[in-house]
């Protein structure tokens, strides 16, 4: 996905909103409001970025392993389940994503005193005590 940033730091952006006052009178042809073949160049350019950006499939690799886990248990009990353990490169990778995604953290600690983290209504129980790539089986409330 193309972050709002990097949008508006585009040659399209620039352009539009760059400043483009020049000191002759406004009916006049101005040489400086005239674009030059490079700027029509980098505009072409600045689209083509934006609709690849937009056409691209999307692949989250950080989160790939618990929407696994979240798929399965979806389709043996037509609800996501409540909470899935993992390892703290899982816990990083996800919360990483949230991060790069620009989405919301929920972050929380448990009953237990365990950090959690919020992924489409599952709550992700950080087990530092575990193997760093460990994503348990999902399980609801005991």
């Amino acid at each position: 996905m193309l972050a709002r940033r990097q949008l508006l730091g585009t040659t399209l952006v620039g352009g539009i909103l760059g400043d483009r006052t020049s000191d002759a009178p406004s009916g006049a042809p101005d040489q400086s409001s005239q674009m030059s073949d490079r700027q029509v160049a980098d505009i072409v350019n600045a689209l083509r970025d934006i609709r690849s950006a937009l056409d691209a499939r999307q692949s989250f690799a950080e989160i790939a392993g618990v929407r696994q886990k979240q798929v399965e248990y979806l389709k043996a009990t037509s609800k996501f389940p409540d909470f899935i353990d993992v390892g703290l490169d899982v816990w990083f990778g996800i919360y990483d994503w949230h991060i790069k995604h620009l989405q919301p953290v929920a972050l929380g600690r448990d009953g237990n005193g365990r950090y959690t983290l919020t992924l489409m209504s599952t709550q992700l129980i950080m087990r530092p005590d575990l193997v760093p790539s460990f994503i348990s089986a999902p399980y609801d409330n005991r």
